[in-house]
């Protein structure tokens, strides 16, 4: 029986619109006011009363009132961000920003721009998309932020650049930044699942998936590199061996091996204390027309086997790497519900008022 090495992928995308109600007053009617009607009712109240009106209070603005009202000011450059919690950096790992200071939309713009087209002949980015998205799934928008055209690969590959912002005890702050171009598709949903995908070379490829939890935090799940060349380990520290040991045994090809990340370090500021090694490995055998065979005896008594301990790497087996998934995506709230969340519905900002950055 065949096996699908994609089992443990899942692809989902998705956005969310909130609807704010408002509130209205009754109008309220002077006790000094004198109506005529006839026949004429002699009321029963003295003429030194007076009847009691008890005042309207007006209901407490909720988070996520503020909320849209702070992301609506920003988007028409009335306030500001902070990248205090989440730092985008360059090529070399420089902060774009400085921590301790907010900046206005126009202000990023200014920033990205010169960033991005350092060396390109384009000066602008083509538009600004934005949706509202529940990280989550706490009833409290997040509002994600597209700039469509930042030139990342080459000129007009309509790479983009995507923050996504919350409210956070009165000011704005970045929660996550990603950036898609020709050799990655990634996506986040509506409840702020991420997943990413994309070429490391030839025979590399290489799969993140994390989340923004409700708290506006950047949670980790987990990454995973596939490579279907073994003789590309060559460099590869521990993995080193494993062509030579392959190649003596008669063995040159058949072998995708995965190598899973459970911590990133790089601006993660994820709760889940991992107690476990950070890197585990594991490996699929397919067939010459690269479908992987589903043998659980490949991992117990079988010539790969002995390569892996020959070459002194240690393995866990595929139903192992699937049961360290589920419990990380337990710790970090990544349920079903929130990784089959739809798919982000983008909306086009009016770029009048930023035309030294947007419109080609």
């Amino acid at each position: 029986m065949k096996k699908n090495r994609l089992k443990i992928l899942i692809i989902s995308a998705g956005a969310l619109l909130i609807i704010s109600g408002c509130n209205k007053s009754e109008p309220t009617i002077s006790s000094s006011s004198q109506i005529s009607l006839a026949p004429t009712i002699t009321s029963s109240i003295e003429p030194s009363s007076t009847p009691t009106i008890t005042p309207t209070t007006a209901p407490a603005l909720t988070i996520e009132n503020l909320s849209m009202e702070a992301y609506e000011k920003f988007l028409n450059n009335e306030t500001t961000v902070l990248f205090d919690r989440f730092m985008q950096t360059d090529y070399m790992g420089v902060p774009l920003y400085n921590p301790e200071s907010d900046y206005t939309l126009s202000e990023i713009l200014s920033i990205v721009t010169a960033h991005y087209f350092e060396y390109s002949e384009n000066q602008k980015i083509k538009h600004i998309n934005y949706s509202y998205i529940d990280c989550g799934n706490d009833g409290v928008n997040e509002l994600a932020l597209c700039f469509y055209g930042v030139d990342k690969y080459y000129e007009d590959d309509d790479s983009t650049l995507v923050y996504v912002l919350k409210y956070i005890n009165g000011k704005l702050s970045l929660c996550y930044y990603y950036e898609t171009w020709a050799r990655s598709e990634t996506t986040i949903n509506e409840y702020g699942y991420y997943q990413s995908a994309g070429s490391a070379g030839a025979t590399n490829h290489i799969n993140e998936y994390g989340l923004i939890d409700k708290d506006g935090n950047w949670q980790f799940i987990l990454s995973i590199s596939h490579e279907l060349d073994i003789h590309q380990l060559v460099m590869r520290d521990i993995l080193n061996n494993i062509p030579s040991v392959a190649d003596a045994k008669g063995i040159t090809g058949g072998i995708m091996l995965d190598s899973i990340h459970f911590v990133n370090s790089q601006n993660a500021t994820s709760t889940y204390d991992i107690d476990k090694e950070e890197l585990f490995y594991t490996f699929y055998i397919y067939d010459d027309n690269m479908n992987f065979i589903d043998d659980v005896s490949l991992y117990t008594n079988s010539i790969y086997k002995e390569i892996f301990d020959e070459a002194n790497v240690p393995f866990i087996t595929p139903d192992e790497i699937l049961t360290l998934i589920s419990e990380k995506e337990e710790m970090v709230g990544a349920t079903a519900e929130i990784k089959e969340g739809a798919e982000v519905i983008w909306n086009t900002l009016s770029g009048n008022m930023f035309l030294d950055y947007v419109g080609r």
